[in-house]
């Protein structure tokens, strides 16, 4: 009996040479996504399994290695490997203020730290910062027995850096990603790297409330702002509501970089967000 269910797979013509491509996973409520990218910047592939990755540190390895594997990937030859972490607790850290011994005291500032986190630490030179989060041990020492040369990052660092590179001197930049329960953002006050948080909401007016009150405590004027989104599909009342109180609202351009060929034509990339970014 399979334990999991490969919910859409797309990829371009031919054989994916594991060794030229690089590998983007991201985890989720209810399985992952993927996706791959040559090293000429072209997309050879993404896809979404539903599997269960809450169990031990043996069926998390397992059922990674297995859905794959039902596909002809073989995970371990690949040139580069990122995973995505999702994880509201998340904090950044100045780099001239950093004390890898404190990490776990950094996150207890922003929400508890528990006996079962695995607790990693990212440089990025970009920021001038260093992104500290914690995830699941299971589902972290899972992955790394599959992966051991992957690098973990939290949503708040690609979100950071992704604004980084789109923001000019002279612009607030507000990136918004949506996920299934909530948005992760992060803010940028002109080049000056402000805020990175996330919230969970219920309503289009839970949305709203939250990102129009953070303007206001970070004082940006909402006819000064870039609000660029990006992630899950955000609901027609919702593109309504934002669009209503923030000037320059758009889409972000996750493919920017990289040359996505027609097979991809019907394909929503801002699912793939995360992992084109």
């Amino acid at each position: 009996m399979n334990t999991f269910k490969l919910e859409n797979l797309t990829q371009t013509e031919g054989t994916i040479v594991t060794n030229e491509s690089n590998l983007s996973v991201c985890l989720t409520a209810g399985g992952f996504i993927f996706a791959i990218i040559d090293k000429k910047f072209c997309l050879k592939a993404t896809g979404e399994f539903s599997v269960d990755l809450s169990g031990s540190i043996p069926q998390v390895m397992t059922n990674i290695k297995t859905c794959f594997s039902s596909v002809g990937i073989h995970i371990f030859n690949f040139n580069s490997i990122r995973v995505v972490c999702p994880t509201q607790r998340s904090v950044w850290v100045p780099f001239k203020l950093y004390d890898a011994s404190k990490n776990k005291d950094y996150l207890k500032t922003v929400s508890p730290v528990y006996s079962n986190d695995t607790v990693i630490a990212n440089v990025c030179q970009k920021l001038d910062a260093v992104n500290v989060f914690a995830y699941p041990l299971q589902q972290y020492s899972g992955m790394k027995i599959v992966m051991p040369k992957a690098r973990y990052v939290s949503p708040s660092e690609v979100l950071a850096q992704y604004a980084f590179d789109v923001s000019s001197f002279m612009q607030n930049t507000f990136i918004m990603n949506k996920t299934s329960n909530g948005c992760g953002f992060a803010v940028f006050k002109g080049n000056t790297f402000t805020l990175s948080n996330s919230f969970t909401y219920q309503t289009a007016d839970d949305m709203i409330y939250f990102l129009l009150y953070t303007l206001q405590q970070l004082e940006i004027n909402t006819a000064e702002v870039n609000l660029m989104l990006s992630g899950e599909k955000f609901t027609e009342e919702e593109l309504h509501l934002l669009k209503r109180y923030i000037k320059h609202v758009s889409y972000a351009n996750c493919a920017e970089n990289i040359t996505v060929p027609a097979e991809f034509d019907g394909i929503d990339l801002q699912k793939y967000f995360l992992l084109l970014a």
